[in-house]
């Protein structure tokens, strides 16, 4: 069997604070065709809106410390990828030159991390909230497997 041909159109994850933006490009695009998509998603209408679902809604402290900051322009803000080692992320981040081809430094389905800059121009750190794998309601996986098939004697 042929090895997989790599995909014509790449679909990515655009991560700052709480927000997600799927964009979907060609994989011949570059780090700036990214940010000019993630510029056009941040200053979209919608970052305004009310949540219609405030009852579904996650849990928001009202110091607006996950508040989304304004950009006018792709000047203001950064791409990174999250650096990681054995498959595993490091917490550290690396900015993606605007000039490079996607399909040289990133994968399909792969998280792109917004860095905002700061007013004097530099990079402050990426923040963001990335949900757990696990809800907080549903006992641990090897637990459930532990007991799977077993039952009270009688």
């Amino acid at each position: 069997m042929p090895p997989r041909a790599p995909p014509k159109t790449f679909i990515l994850l655009v991560k700052t604070h709480k927000l997600t933006v799927l964009i979907s490009v060609p994989s011949t695009s570059t780090v700036a065709d990214i940010k000019t998509e993630a510029l056009d998603a941040l200053q979209s209408p919608v970052m305004d809106a009310p949540n219609p679902h405030a009852e579904f809604a996650m849990d928001e402290d009202d110091s607006g410390e996950w508040e989304v900051p304004k950009v006018a322009t792709t000047d203001d803000f950064e791409l990174a990828r999250q650096v990681k080692e054995k498959g595993r992320p490091t917490g550290r981040y690396e900015k993606l030159e605007d000039g490079a081809q996607l399909k040289s430094v990133l994968s399909n389905w792969d998280s792109v991390f917004i860095q905002f800059k700061d007013p004097n121009g530099g990079l402050q750190p990426v923040k963001v909230s990335l949900p757990p794998i696990f809800a907080e309601e549903e006992e641990d996986p090897s637990l459930s497997a532990a007991r799977k098939g077993k039952r009270k004697a009688e």
